[in-house]
């Protein structure tokens, strides 16, 4: 009789808010960078970034920030749906749920950096990877679980 995963909720549900939250920061950075690029509208990029108080290398190093959190969003969300019901792969969950806590802890390490912090901002970009990884983690434990009353 196969095991329960009782993380499944956890990583279904979460994997399909990093998917569509990292489609979204995708088409931003792809609208983003097209915008950086054209001619005609660098006055008033320069100028918005001046009002803001963020200069233009601030920005681009956290559009590739916001680019790679996109593709680790999705990864991980894929991830986290497809193995949410198989608690043999609950060890590559609690990996992708690491990497999605470290990588949002590196992100609000830089924000901190170049002068735009909040704690409202760590607070909510912590959510979603501790969710996952809390699911990544039950199932992980189910496994452990399983795997001693085998050996007994």
């Amino acid at each position: 009789m196969p095991k329960k995963a009782p993380g499944r909720t956890f990583l279904m549900v979460v994997g399909i808010f990093l998917i569509i939250g990292g489609l979204f920061n995708a088409i931003s950075c792809i609208m983003n960078f097209a915008v950086m690029g054209q001619e005609e509208f660098a006055p008033i990029l320069e100028q918005t970034l001046a009002q803001t108080g963020i200069t233009k290398s601030t920005y681009q190093v956290s559009l590739v920030l916001t680019a790679i959190q996109a593709v680790i969003g999705v990864v991980t969300g894929i991830i986290g749906i497809l193995n949410s019901n198989k608690i043999e792969k609950a060890s590559l969950c609690y990996v992708c749920g690491i990497v999605l806590i470290a990588y949002a802890l590196i992100c609000n390490a830089y924000s901190a950096f170049s002068g735009v912090f909040s704690i409202f901002s760590v607070i909510f970009s912590l959510i979603l990877p501790l969710l996952y990884f809390w699911g990544a983690l039950k199932n992980r434990q189910a496994l452990q679980d399983g795997q001693g009353t085998a050996i007994k």
